[in-house]
């Protein structure tokens, strides 16, 4: 039985160095998608068809700073029923979406309370979580288990 293609797409958000903790965002988040490809092909689809709609092309990277802050190409958001027409479409296109979430957040200023100096870097364990819970995640796909 041939299995299908899986491709993992890993992003972070805030800084993962021990040595400095800024209190207004003490996190560290590494988060995967799980695709297989024949969902991933079709999420593509879904987002190049939300990118022609409001922009006419392709090009856009929806990131999400740029969003949430209106800059680039998204200052098309000030128009209030645009922004609310756009987070319906993509919320509606994410939802619909076929893929796995795995995810890993510390929490810097409890990890270097609980482990001092001998604190492991957070993106190094953030990772090591992840690629345990994606490699039980593939296995259970073998099984039928997973959803993918």
């Amino acid at each position: 039985m041939l299995c299908s293609m899986m491709k993992m797409f890993l992003d972070e958000t805030g800084d993962h160095g021990l040595s400095h903790v800024d209190p207004n965002f003490p996190l560290f988040l590494l988060c995967g998608c799980l695709f297989a490809d024949e969902a991933l092909t079709t999420f593509e689809q879904s987002i190049n068809n939300l990118k022609r709609k409001y922009w006419n092309t392709t090009d856009v990277i929806l990131h999400s700073r740029d969003i949430r802050k209106c800059e680039g190409p998204f200052q098309i958001l000030f128009d209030l029923s645009v922004k609310e027409r756009f987070y319906k479409d993509l919320n509606s296109l994410i939802a619909d979406a076929n893929f796995t979430v795995i995810a890993a957040a510390i929490d810097k200023e409890q990890h270097i309370k609980r482990y001092g100096k001998l604190a492991h870097d957070p993106y190094d364990v953030s990772l090591s979580f992840i690629m345990e819970r994606l490699v039980f995640c593939l296995d259970g796909s073998k099984r039928g288990r997973a959803r993918i």
